[in-house]
């Protein structure tokens, strides 16, 4: 039996004993069993301290949880309780026992005693009730892709009307949006010959309006900051943003200045809102809240309860500049063209929360020309950079440092420059369309295949990737040495394979100077009927190799314009299997290699993830012999978003968190600390001239060496450079 609202984000189904929740976005179910057959009624979701999508109520003196990841027990106005993580006996209260899993389910239950049992191992986790009460379960999608498609004529004034039900996937308009986790996936957009937006969507009520002239250009640069607010987008004379207190902000009319200030003000207004929530559902304790609060008008946690439009009040007080270094690097910034191809990527770039900037023409445009192009603006950190400077804790120690390097972005790539430039990506909706079909493996379970055309060569990257250990993250590895055209098409096309790597012998045999795959399969016809999810082709620098590998079914693709030598494509494939974005993992391992890698699809995007987690880049500058100065950087990427907190491991004695995409000096660590760093899965050491994963040896004697060389090295560019001024 379903409840009877089937068409909703969730569902409650009973089978006898069983309550199922399921998730109707994500196609996921999870099970709760209770002591009778449960009679669900409709219960309202504002019983619960966080949203949900749906709620019911029924009778029950117990509940049992076969499978779930974790379970957080809060009280009724959602302060931390518990964490279930062994048998424990709550004393008579009110409780929201918050489940994740499959999906998210809050069970609210008031004055009562609760014994939860079987949760010290894999058993099912019981909840027993000292009498029977009125359980009130809620549910909420995880909401990872989009739930509905509004169709948009070639029409700016028609896109300024699927622009304002973008933010229709948030759930709730406090500052606890900021959390990824509630902000959803917006609903994709696609061009049609009429204005279709399907009934559930509707524009959020937040009481905020954002005014554009009606062009493309106005349109697509305001887009990301209309669905951070869930604002109304309108037409105009002037670009605006009107709040429901009556004021407004003008915004420049010239378009790049306008496309500046926009990102200023989405930029502030979202980091203030993550420090708003410091005392919310996830109570955090951050360093930033440290350093820049005292610096503000007013105190974030008092604004959290006011309207959208008067806290937007209180943060037009704030100047860019007062936060800018506290900033979490944002995965993907784009610039698209102002034509209205270009539309069906807005759903996407505000899901990652992109930046939006308008360049190209819009003249004479050849069917394969891009649409959009992106850069991912967290360049890893060099360990020689690391300076002590930036805010600093009280004793004196630097703590957190800008991660966005802006200055990066003073040369806005074009998608009129052929060949794109270094570093940057033709961006498509297929990649993210097919991102969302295939899904993303776990660590531990990458599937990948290289072409390697010289045997020799071929040879030496194969005992690269097995030693001094295979690479941790890998599950199926394969070399292929001297390909025939049919095994290459044939690896080119598996849309098993995570990860294809096309050597240059290969590349320039095989495939043809537009990037289609240019051989034959057995039945004498091209293979073009699928993809490996992302394909690495040596000495190429033209995208459209790369976009044809999207078209048949990749979420992704690499061009390095030259060859990578053998120690480096482990590094680089042990990067990707770790959860590295793309983007990141080859500037790592390719910076000193002396070849420039361009992309297709976003250059953010992630091959594998880890369980979730953000990966941490660990830069460590030799101080002496036994000692490294240490630098973490977090990395965001499109399945690690912008919002959410990470904290450093346990060895630093570490326990303030700070944003995703941040860097903080970690401190000084001896030789013990960094072997003991080095045994913990996650964390990659970026030492001055090499890079060390978790598979491979680290010991005493090579870290004296490094340390040794990088001393030399640092030496040698002060005796280049001069002698610095210090403050």
């Amino acid at each position: 039996m379903i409840d009877g609202l089937s068409d909703g984000r969730v569902e409650f189904e009973v089978d006898g004993a069983t309550l199922t929740v399921r998730d109707a976005i994500e196609g996921e179910e999870l099970r709760l069993r209770t002591d009778v057959d449960p009679d669900l009624s409709p219960a309202l979701p504002e019983l619960f301290p966080s949203p949900i999508d749906r709620a019911v109520s029924f009778e029950a003196e117990s509940l049992e949880i076969p499978e779930y990841a974790s379970i957080v027990v809060r009280d009724v106005d959602g302060d931390h309780v518990a964490r279930l993580d062994e048998p424990m006996d709550l004393p008579r209260g009110s409780y929201c026992i918050e489940v994740n899993g499959a999906t998210k389910a809050l069970i609210r239950v008031t004055d009562v005693e609760v014994s939860a049992a079987g949760a010290a191992g894999p058993d099912p986790v019981t909840l027993s009730f000292d009498r029977s009460r009125t359980v009130s379960v809620g549910g909420r999608s995880l909401h990872t892709r989009p739930e509905a498609t509004i169709t948009v004529p070639d029409d700016p004034a028609a896109l300024t009307e699927a622009v304002s039900v973008l933010g229709s996937s948030m759930k709730e308009f406090t500052p606890e949006r900021s959390w990824p986790t509630l902000r959803g996936y917006p609903p994709r957009i696609e061009r049609g010959d009429s204005l279709d937006i399907p009934s559930p969507l509707t524009v959020p009520d937040t009481g905020v309006e954002v005014v554009v002239r009606p062009t493309y250009a106005d349109v697509y640069r305001l887009s990301t900051l209309s669905y951070y607010l869930g604002a109304r987008m309108t037409t105009g004379d002037a670009p605006a943003i009107r709040l429901d207190t009556g004021y407004e902000e003008r915004l420049p009319t010239e378009g790049r200045a306008l496309e500046e200030r926009v990102i200023e003000l989405f930029e502030t207004w979202f980091f203030l809102d993550t420090l708003a929530r410091t005392e919310g559902y996830v109570p955090s304790d951050r360093y930033a809240y440290e350093e820049v609060g005292p610096t503000l008008p007013f105190y974030p946690p008092n604004l959290t309860d006011r309207t959208m439009s008067e806290r937007l009040m209180e943060y037009l007080e704030v100047d860019h500049e007062t936060v800018n270094s506290y900033l979490p690097a944002w995965p993907t910034e784009a610039v698209l063209r102002p034509a209205p191809a270009a539309a069906e990527l807005l759903s996407h770039l505000a899901h990652f929360l992109a930046p939006v900037r308008v360049r190209g023409r819009t003249d004479h445009l050849q069917p394969d020309e891009s649409m959009a192009v992106a850069t991912s603006p967290q360049p890893p950190t060099d360990p020689q950079d690391i300076e002590r400077s930036g805010a600093t804790t009280a004793d004196g120690e630097p703590r957190s440092v800008m991660t966005p390097e802006r200055e990066q972005m003073s040369g806005v790539p074009s998608p009129d420059t052929e060949p794109l430039r270094a570093g940057a990506s033709a961006l498509t909706p297929t990649a993210y369309e097919n991102r969302l079909r295939r899904g993303v493996p776990e660590r531990g379970s990458v599937a990948v295949a290289l072409l390697i055309g010289d045997p020799e060569r071929a040879q030496t990257v194969r005992a690269s990737l097995s030693e001094p250990a295979n690479l941790d993250g890998v599950g199926s590895l394969s070399v292929l040495a001297a390909p025939s055209p049919e095994l290459v098409a044939e690896t080119l096309s598996d849309s098993e394979l995570d990860i294809a790597y096309c050597g240059a012998e290969v590349r320039s045999d095989v495939l043809d100077s537009v990037g289609g795959v240019d051989c034959a399969s057995r039945s004498g016809e091209p293979t073009r009927d699928g993809a490996p999810a992302l394909t690495v082709f040596e000495d190429s620098v033209d995208t459209a190799v790369g976009v044809d590998a999207i078209d048949r079914g990749g979420v992704s693709a690499v061009l390095a314009d030259g060859r990578v030598s053998a120690d480096r494509i482990r590094t680089l494939i042990g990067l990707l299997s770790a959860g590295y974005p793309v983007g990141t993992a080859s500037q790592l391992a390719t910076s000193d290699e002396g070849v420039d890698v361009r992309y297709a699809g976003d250059p953010a995007t992630a091959v594998a993830t880890d369980r979730g987690h953000a990966t941490q880049l660990y830069a460590c500058r030799p101080l002496s012999d036994d000692s490294f100065r240490v630098s973490v950087q977090s990395l965001v990427s499109t399945d690690v978003l912008s919002g959410g907190e990470f904290r450093m491991i346990k060895l630093f004695s570490d326990t303030k968190s700070t944003l995703v995409g941040t860097r903080i000096e970690a401190g000084v660590a001896d030789t013990p600390h960094m072997l003991e760093l080095h045994e913990e899965k996650s964390p990659v050491l970026r030492f001055p001239n090499d890079i060390v994963l978790w598979s491979d040896d680290l010991s005493a004697a090579d870290l004296s060496e490094i340390a040794e060389a990088g001393q030399s090295d640092a030496d040698s560019i002060a005796s280049r450079d001069g002698p610095r001024c210090k403050d």
